[in-house]
């Protein structure tokens, strides 16, 4: 019988296996959901567009007031190393950066970074039509990739029930964003997504490139309304990739099937995909 390989993390600089990477009781993470991290993917040992996620979570750090320990350069090193220390069949990483560890509930001393290995399937090869399901909620500092999912975790198994990868978020008038991941909607042509008022999405700002190439791309405000009559919906995830939408609430987008555009933008963001990483590999 083979022996697993061991599963190693880094916790504040320090590699330790993956069991040891834990934080205190009194961690403010853990107590008040004072924390930021970031998830991707890692392909043929190549974290997936790291130079945006560091330039991310440094945003989010300072949008709660959170010091980053060691900088984005140390932060680097830390994924890197965790790369280099779990070998090959690494799949992604989630940087985890909290409060620490606080006396009185409220008072940080010294931020705690954990780098962790990030279990996730194979990059799909072919576009598949995907569900949401709707939700009137505006998140508290959306420019920040918070760990407070409080409202999705309510809503998950009214998502699992619909058979939806995600909740849309909306204010009753206009859309926001999804729980985990950007949306865009396709209309006469145009690509539209919000840019304001949102988490700055490093999926969608890659996917952006390639659209730019094929057809005309606004970033502004989508209406409940536009987003009803839609020829297509599209999310963007660091784990997914290009997911097209084809029902909201059960009610179908466009014909109920992935659309042109969202094959074409799938097949484009794939081969960006594929270019970064060879670029790195060499």
């Amino acid at each position: 019988m083979t022996t697993p390989a061991p599963r190693w993390a880094v916790l504040d600089g320090r590699r330790v296996p993956h069991e040891h990477a834990t934080v205190h009781s009194s961690d403010l993470g853990l107590r008040r959901g004072f924390a930021v991290f970031e998830a991707f993917r890692v392909e043929q040992s190549v974290p997936l567009f790291l130079e945006d996620r560091l330039a991310r979570l440094e945003c989010s750090a300072d949008a709660v007031g959170l010091p980053l320990p060691r900088g984005s350069d140390g932060v680097a090193a830390d994924v890197r190393a965790l790369v280099a220390a779990n070998g090959p069949g690494m799949t992604g990483a989630h940087v985890l950066l909290t409060g620490g560890r606080s006396d009185d509930g409220v008072t940080f001393r010294a931020p705690t970074t954990v780098v962790t290995t990030l279990e996730v399937g194979p990059r799909a090869t072919a576009p598949k039509g995907a569900r949401l399901i709707a939700q009137q909620h505006t998140r508290q500092f959306p420019e920040a990739k918070t760990t407070n999912y409080l409202t999705l975790m309510r809503l998950a198994s009214a998502m699992h029930a619909a058979g939806a990868i995600d909740v849309l978020y909306h204010d009753g008038v206009q859309v926001t964003e999804c729980a985990r991941s950007a949306l865009a909607i396709v209309h006469d042509g145009t690509l539209v997504t919000r840019r304001e008022g949102v988490l700055a999405s490093v999926s969608m700002k890659q996917l952006l490139v390639v659209a730019r190439k094929r057809m005309r791309v606004e970033e502004r405000a989508i209406t409940l309304e536009e987003l009803r009559a839609a020829d297509e919906v599209l999310s963007t995830g660091a784990v997914r990739g290009v997911a097209p939408i084809v029902a909201i609430d059960g009610r179908p987008v466009g014909d109920g099937a992935v659309g042109p555009h969202a094959q074409a933008l799938f097949r484009a963001f794939g081969a960006r995909v594929d270019g970064y990483v060879a670029a790195r590999r060499e």
